[in-house]
C-alpha cells in the first residue's frame, strides 16, 4: 500500500478535462466490459470524473480533493488506490503541477476501447475470460457483435470522395476565409483537436495517373520504395484539392524529399499550399457537387431534339452553384445561397439535377430571389416523393403551378382573404421558366381549340334552326286555316307586350 499523504492531500485541487468525445457505447463498454476488470469503485470513480463535465464542455471547474470524498463517500486512500487502477488499465491520465501555493492534479479521461479492440486485446480479454467464466464472457462478446456482411452476395456501389466530389477554384464560389490556407489550417502551440487520427476518405486512383508521375519522377532523387502507401493517399488527396496534374506532383514530392529516406507528408503539404498559391491565388480551393449521376441521366446517350429534352441535358450536366452563376450573368453566389444549394444536397439528399429544377423554378417565382421558407417546403415534398431524375421533378413543378393557377381562379375560401383581395389594387403576375411557359400555353391552345370547337358546334345549331324556319316557311303556304289563326293569335299577344312595355 502506497502512503496516499505524501502524494495527495484532501486540500489539493484538481481538474478533470477528455481527450475525446464520450459516448453512450464508451458508457455501456466501460459498465459491461471494464468494470469487471477494475472494480465497481474504480468504475464509480471514472463515471464521477466523467460527471464533472457540463453538457459540450471538456474541463471541468477546479475543486478540491475533499468535495470528490464527500460525493462517494469513501477516504483519499481509497480514491488514490483505485486511481491507479484507472490509470494502469488506459482509462485515466494524471498530472501533477507543483507551485508555491501547492499542488494541483490534471485528471484526463482517456476513451475505453471499443470491442473490437477490446476483445481482440490479448490481455484484457483473457483477464475478463477468467473473471466471467466462458459461457457468460461468449455472452458478452456476442452482445457486441454484428452479423457479418456477405460480399459475395452483394456488388459495392459505395462512391469515393472524388467520385462525388469537385475541387473549385476561387474564382468558381465565395470564400469567407481571408488568411493564408497554411496559417487558417493551423493551431497555435495551447490548442489541439479532440479525437484520434482517422481517416475515412476514399479516394480513386482512376483521377490520377500514377504511371505518369513515377515516370517523370527521377529515381536517383525519389527511388519508388519511397511511395508508400501513405505518401500515395496524401498525393491522391493534395491532387483532388489542389488540382494538380500528374507532371506539377511529381515536381511536389521531389521537393518533399528529405535525404533520401522518406518523403515528409508535412512539407508535401506545404508545397502543394504553395504552388496553389502561385498558380491561382492565396484563397483555398473550396468544395462543390458534381453534376447529376450518370445513372439518372436520361439525356446523357442521346442527343436532344426537343426544347424540353435541351432543358432536361442542361439541368443534367451543370452543377447548380454554375447555375446559380449563370442566373445572375456571371457574378458570384453569395453565402446565403450557397447554402441553401448546400442543404438541398446534403439535407434533402437532393440530386443536383432535381435541384436545379427546383432552384430555376424558386427563381422565376420569386422574381429571381431564392426563398429559403418554399424551398424547404418544396424540397421536402420531393424528397419524399424519391425524385431521382430531371423530367419527374420537371413535371411535379408544372403540377405545383397548375395547383397554383387553379387555387387563384377559385378564389379565396375565407371572408377575410375575399376582404383582402378587395382591397389589393395590382395582382403580380408570376414569371415562369421557359419550359414552365410553354406548358402553360400548350394548355391554353388546348382550352381555345375546345371553345372553338363548341362555337363551330353552335353555328350549326342556328344553321339547322335557319334552315327548319325556311322549310316551314315553304310549307306555310300550303298551311291549314288553323295555323293561320294560331299565327295570328301570336301575333296580337306579342303586339300587347310591346304596349305595356312602352307603357
Amino acid at each position: 500500500m502506497s502512503w496516499h499523504w505524501k502524494e495527495l492531500l484532501p486540500v489539493d485541487p484538481f481538474t478533470v478535462r477528455v481527450s475525446d468525445y464520450l459516448t453512450d457505447l464508451d458508457q455501456k463498454v466501460m459498465t459491461l466490459l471494464y468494470q469487471p476488470l477494475v472494480g465497481a469503485v474504480a468504475h464509480s470513480l471514472y463515471m464521477t470524473f466523467w460527471a464533472q463535465l457540463e453538457r459540450d464542455q471538456y474541463w471541468s471547474d477546479r475543486q478540491p480533493h475533499r468535495q470528490l470524498m464527500l460525493m462517494m463517500n469513501i477516504p483519499l486512500q481509497t480514491i488514490f488506490e483505485e486511481r491507479k487502477k484507472l490509470e494502469a488499465i488506459g482509462l485515466l491520465r494524471t498530472f501533477k503541477e507543483t507551485t508555491e501555493e501547492g499542488s494541483s492534479y490534471l485528471y484526463e479521461l482517456q476513451k475505453p476501447m471499443n470491442p473490437k479492440q477490446f476483445f481482440e486485446n490479448d490481455v484484457l480479454s483473457v483477464y475478463l475470460l477468467n473473471r466471467l467464466g466462458k459461457q457468460k464472457y461468449r455472452q458478452m462478446r456476442d452482445r457486441f457483435a454484428v452479423e457479418v456482411v456477405k460480399e459475395e452476395t452483394y456488388t459495392e456501389l459505395t462512391h469515393s470522395f472524388d467520385e462525388v466530389f469537385t475541387s473549385l477554384h476561387h474564382s468558381e464560389i465565395v470564400s469567407n476565409l481571408q488568411s493564408e490556407t497554411s496559417d487558417a489550417m493551423k493551431f497555435s502551440g495551447e490548442m489541439e483537436l479532440l479525437g484520434e487520427e482517422s481517416d475515412s476518405l476514399l479516394f480513386s486512383e482512376d483521377e490520377f495517373d500514377f504511371e505518369l508521375m513515377k515516370k517523370d519522377l527521377s529515381s536517383f532523387l525519389v527511388p519508388e520504395r519511397l511511395l508508400t502507401e501513405g505518401v500515395k493517399n496524401a498525393i491522391l488527396k493534395l491532387a483532388f484539392v489542389y488540382r494538380i496534374k500528374p507532371l506539377e506532383m511529381s515536381r511536389i514530392v521531389g521537393q518533399a524529399v528529405l535525404h533520401d529516406d522518406e518523403v515528409d507528408l508535412d512539407v508535401l503539404r506545404k508545397k502543394a499550399q504553395e504552388w496553389y498559391k502561385i498558380e491561382h491565388s492565396s484563397e483555398p480551393p473550396a468544395l462543390g457537387l458534381r453534376t447529376h449521376p450518370a445513372e439518372h441521366q436520361t439525356m446523357r446517350e442521346k442527343e436532344p431534339e426537343t426544347e424540353e429534352e435541351k432543358i432536361i441535358k442542361f439541368y443534367e450536366t451543370i452543377p447548380p452553384l454554375t447555375l446559380l452563376e449563370i442566373r445572375s450573368d456571371g457574378a458570384y453566389v453569395a453565402p446565403a445561397d450557397a447554402k441553401i444549394v448546400e442543404s438541398l444536397l446534403i439535407d434533402y439528399h437532393l440530386l443536383p439535377g432535381v435541384a436545379n429544377v427546383l432552384i430555376d423554378y424558386v427563381l422565376y417565382q420569386h422574381d429571381m430571389k431564392l426563398q429559403k421558407a418554399f424551398i424547404d417546403k418544396i424540397a421536402a415534398h420531393w424528397a419524399r416523393k424519391k425524385i431521382q431524375k430531371v423530367k419527374d421533378a420537371m413535371l411535379l413543378a408544372r403540377e405545383e403551378q397548375e395547383k397554383k393557377a387553379l387555387a387563384k381562379e377559385k378564389g379565396p375560401s375565407t371572408p377575410a382573404a375575399k376582404r383582402s383581395q378587395g382591397t389589393r389594387k395590382t395582382t403580380r403576375r408570376d414569371r415562369l421558366p421557359k419550359w414552365l411557359i410553354e406548358e402553360k400555353e400548350k394548355e391554353k391552345n388546348k382550352g381555345t381549340q375546345q371553345n372553338k370547337n363548341k362555337h363551330e358546334d353552335k353555328s350549326e345549331g342556328a344553321k339547322s334552326g335557319q334552315s327548319s324556319e325556311n322549310l316551314s316557311n315553304g310549307a306555310g303556304k300550303e298551311t291549314t286555316d288553323a295555323q293561320k289563326r294560331f299565327e295570328k293569335m301570336m301575333e296580337e299577344l306579342r303586339a300587347r307586350k310591346r304596349e305595356k312595355g312602352e307603357s
